[in-house]
């Protein structure tokens, strides 16, 4: 039996604070003790139109409710996965009336590259926007926005840490996001808790922040 449930996350504008898009999140179902900690990436692919039809009901209820993007993450595992388009056609329905931000992440298992490729380019030509995740951690650096081309770039939760350590740090951090910026991708940092880490964010020019500061995740 499947235990998990669908929670959502405000995005911010960094300068406004005010919502302007939120995140679908896979949290454990509060009857039991189980956290998608302990979900490996065979329980996503295995389970991938099960969760995509889980995540098209909870999109529907936020879309009643909040007029924003929404980011919902997909492993390369997933997008490579052979029901993938089965997935992504059923998504394509909700496009005229949502924004819908494809948000790939890491996955702990070999996956197609070719496929996956492929499966990225149709989801833009589809009108989905792409963005990637935990960038700054091993293996999600600048080499992979060359290849990916996301929309959207969420730093690492690593990278808003590091910069209130000392000044120096700060000032790699507000190079980093102008870097990425320059680019032509849109900055969102994650992981915003404290005033320091909001005062230090508020200083560079991204876009978006996310964090416990704005809101803390709630069940859809």
């Amino acid at each position: 039996m499947i235990e998990y449930g669908y929670h959502f996350q405000a995005i911010v504008g960094l300068q406004s604070g005010k919502p302007l898009a939120c995140e679908l999140l896979l949290r454990k179902d509060p009857r039991t003790e189980r956290s998608t900690a302990t979900l490996n990436s065979d329980f996503y692919t295995e389970n991938l139109v099960t969760l995509t039809n889980t995540k098209i009901k909870a999109i529907e209820s936020l879309s009643k409710q909040y007029n924003q993007w929404v980011f919902i993450n997909f492993t390369r595992c997933e997008i490579s996965h052979l029901s993938f388009n089965l997935c992504r056609g059923r998504l394509s329905k909700l496009l005229p009336q949502i924004q819908l931000v494809i948000e790939v992440t890491e996955c702990g298992s070999q996956y197609n590259k070719a496929i996956f490729d492929k499966n990225l380019l149709i989801l833009k030509k589809n009108g989905f926007q792409i963005a990637i995740d935990n960038f700054g951690a091993p293996n999600v650096d600048i080499e992979l926005l060359k290849l990916l081309e996301p929309d959207f770039v969420k730093l690492d939760i690593s990278l808003i840490r590091n910069a209130t350590h000392s000044e120096e740090s700060a000032i790699k951090f507000y190079q980093l996001v102008d870097l990425i910026r320059h680019r032509g991708h849109k900055v969102l940092i994650v992981g915003i808790e404290t005033k320091k880490e909001l005062l230090i964010a508020q200083k560079t020019r991204a876009e978006f922040a996310q964090g416990f500061h704005y809101h803390s995740p709630e069940p859809v």
